[in-house]
């Protein structure tokens, strides 16, 4: 199965202003590029900088792994103070250290190495997640922008009309009605602009966040959206995107960590055995000479018996892991597969619908608007007609950019499942 890598409508620039509110504000410009964008949201998301922290966590378990367990230092004094008190005793300094019989320590330093794999693969999987989100907030912002646009030019000809009406009115042309008329759509314009605006706000607001800049940050964007003539394609295989996606690594390092976990608790089986050395010091009563000393030296092994213990449900809980990332590996693989497909098709359904309401429909809106303005200085056409024109462009224009911002929603889809973001450093298995 082969699919399409990001169709890219356009560099998308941005024009990034950062205001710190103080005494003496300052400001620095910057012009950002949408992967600009991601890659900076990389560099100073806070939750992802703390998230990270778990990559140092496992490294510092793999360092200090597979090390002997501290060695013991062994004292013990016996006297017949309570007997006979003859001054007899016994005196013994020892040293023991317990070793694997098994190759159990470089077991568990392999299971600790895939654990910082494991640990990778998650935070680059929350960076994949990270940039899907700022490539959808900018999305959100340019549709926001586009439709401002649109209806500040909607209130500029409405103006056009208002002030062309009052002349009218004042030569007794035209009834004040139709100027009243056309103030009060002129009005509903201005709501319209305004709320706009506020979601514009809002929408600058949840992109600069996802960045991770203050809130006094201004971005403008200075391209628009434009939807590519020709209709995206799909050439991109199922196994490129499963290598870019850091959860189907993080699968598959599930499978290896389940493994290594197996190994060791079957090394386990047998515990450490103990070697001992030691030096005893005896002082006895030897007849006839008296109290007599003596020193011995030796060692000695401890090896447990692996008779009913011999870690069984370590094994058992190791191979139901096992079993259980195996089928992970699929679930992530079937997931991920249908997510592509999906949105694949979604993209193309939505550049069909964009192509189609940004054609001839909506350049044939505009010219009859046009047509009726033109008229209507000429006194061919009523003002109703003009109101009327001016509504379907409306009309059409905003549903022409709502169904541009959905072919780009569509597109950002695409870039989130198949990976295909800059920076994202997915780890190798």
């Amino acid at each position: 199965m082969n699919f399409d890598r990001h169709n890219k409508s356009g560099a998308v620039r941005l024009i990034f202003a950062l205001g710190f509110l103080a005494a003496s504000h300052l400001a620095v410009a910057e012009t950002l590029s949408r992967d600009e964008a991601i890659r900076l949201a990389f560099q100073n998301n806070r939750d992802l900088a703390i998230a990270s922290l778990e990559i140092r966590r496992a490294a510092t378990r793999l360092k200090w792994s597979g090390r002997l367990e501290n060695p013991e230092l062994e004292f013990a004094r016996t006297g017949d103070g309570f007997g006979e008190d003859e001054g007899e005793g016994v005196a013994e300094i020892g040293f023991s250290q317990r070793f694997p019989i098994t190759t159990r320590l470089k077991h568990e330093k392999n299971l600790r190495r895939y654990e910082v794999i494991l640990a990778e693969a998650e935070i680059a999987e929350q960076r994949r997640k990270l940039a899907g989100e700022v490539d959808l907030a900018l999305v959100e912002l340019i549709a926001t922008r586009e439709k401002m646009a649109v209806s500040r030019e909607l209130l500029r000809l409405n103006r056009e009309i208002v002030d062309f009406l009052k002349q009218q009115a004042k030569e007794g042309l035209v009834s004040s009605l139709d100027v009243m008329q056309a103030t009060l759509n002129g009005r509903t314009l201005e709501q319209q602009a305004k709320s706009l605006e506020a979601v514009e706000k809002q929408n600058l607001l949840r992109f600069v966040q996802h960045i991770g800049l203050e809130a006094g940050v201004t971005v403008e964007v200075e391209t628009r959206f434009h939807v590519p003539g020709k209709q995206p394609g799909i050439d991109v295989s199922l196994e490129t995107v499963l290598q870019r996606r850091p959860d189907y690594v993080l699968a598959l390092a599930k499978t290896d960590e389940a493994a290594a976990a197996v190994t060791l608790e079957q090394a386990k089986r047998w515990q450490d055995v103990s070697v001992r050395l030691f030096v005893e010091q005896e002082d006895a009563i030897d007849d006839p000479d008296g109290l007599d000393g003596n020193t011995f030296s030796g060692f000695g092994i401890s090896i447990p018996l692996p008779l009913r213990d011999q870690n069984q449900e370590g094994i058992e809980q190791a191979e139901i892991n096992e079993e259980a990332a195996a089928k992970g590996v699929d679930a992530a693989r079937f997931r991920i597969r249908s997510e592509c497909e999906e949105a694949f098709h979604l993209r193309t359904d939505a550049w069909e619908l964009a192509r189609d309401a940004s054609g001839e429909l909506l350049d044939l809106a505009e010219t009859n608007l046009e047509e009726f303005r033109k008229a209507y200085q000429q006194g061919q056409a009523s003002l109703i007609q003009v109101q009327r024109a001016q509504e379907q462009v409306l009309e059409l224009k905003t549903a022409s950019l709502e169904f541009v911002a959905d072919y780009e929603r569509a597109a950002a889809r695409v870039r989130l499942v198949t990976g295909d973001y800059p920076g994202l450093a997915v780890p190798s298995k």
